[in-house]
């Protein structure tokens, strides 16, 4: 009876090792969509949030291959037996409903850019009344925003792109643009390099949260992968390399001004893992 136990305990092992090993070796799949320089598909790395990622997973043993898809078909294809994941969104409760979160991987803010030669302050959406706000088709601003602009404290000016509002702000058309500031420093610094003196941003935020990679909840690797993944962002997180990825991209992307804001917000933070909203059933 003893010896029967002892080797349905060694197969058990040895099954347990087995499935590790596969597990470690495997290749997955992770959707996404451009959006420079967390996530660009013209570079080598596929942008520095993709970097993240990547070593994440890779010190879990698991490599990743990314996809650059319309971001609407990004998400649908993670339900998909084609890929594992989806990067990067932001909690809901519709999401919720089909999808695990991964661990908190970055912070992001919208804040209002100005023109540099504007006396500009903000201490609530009441100091905003009458300013003209420049909104980029299909992005979401948040529903505080939403609120001012349908009570008329403030006007909308809605545009297709982001590259459109900074033209508006640099034409005096608008007063105000909200944009991530990582996705804004980037854009001016390789769009509008000669005029980038005269855009700047109010630290403020009007809007923050957190970024996380989705895994679909009816594939049932989505757990061992939401857990291999979490402790690979933690050690990197402890080992410095999570900080020292952020700084080099903020480098390359960023006046030095505006580097040292956004480093302090995006390497500084607290609360690793805090829930997403439950499903509402929407």
């Amino acid at each position: 009876m003893t010896c029967r136990r002892f080797l349905a305990l060694a197969m058990v092992g040895t099954l347990l090792l087995f499935s590790q090993a596969l597990f470690a070796a495997q290749t997955i799949r992770i959707a996404t969509g451009h959006w420079p320089p967390y996530l660009n598909e013209d570079l080598p790395d596929d942008g520095f949030l993709a970097e993240i990622i990547r070593e994440s997973f890779a010190n879990e043993g698991i490599e990743v291959k990314f996809s650059f898809l319309p971001w609407s078909r990004a998400l649908a294809m993670a339900k998909t037996e084609n890929y594992q994941a989806s990067a990067v969104w932001s909690c809901t409760a519709s999401r919720s409903l089909d999808f695990l979160y991964s661990a908190r991987i970055l912070p992001y803010q919208y804040v209002f850019y100005h023109r540099a030669g504007d006396d500009f302050d903000w201490e609530s959406l009441a100091t905003l009344r009458g300013e003209k706000i420049g909104l980029t088709q299909d992005y979401s601003y948040g529903e505080t925003l939403s609120g001012a602009i349908e009570s008329g404290l403030v006007s909308a000016d809605v545009t297709t792109s982001d590259l459109a509002n900074f033209k508006k702000l640099l034409l005096d058309r608008i007063d105000l643009f909200p944009m991530d500031p990582v996705v804004g420093e980037a854009m001016i610094r390789n769009q509008f390099a000669s005029q980038a003196s005269r855009l700047t941003f109010h630290p403020k935020p009007l809007r923050k949260a957190f970024y996380h990679l989705l895994f679909a909840k009816k594939s049932p690797d989505a757990p061992d992968l939401k857990r291999a993944f979490d402790q690979g962002l933690r050690t990197l997180r402890e080992s410095g390399r999570y900080e020292a990825i952020i700084e080099n991209a903020l480098t390359e992307n960023s006046s030095p001004i505006a580097a040292k804001i956004l480093e302090e917000k995006l390497v500084n933070w607290e609360g690793e893992s805090l829930p997403c909203p439950p499903p509402t059933g929407e």
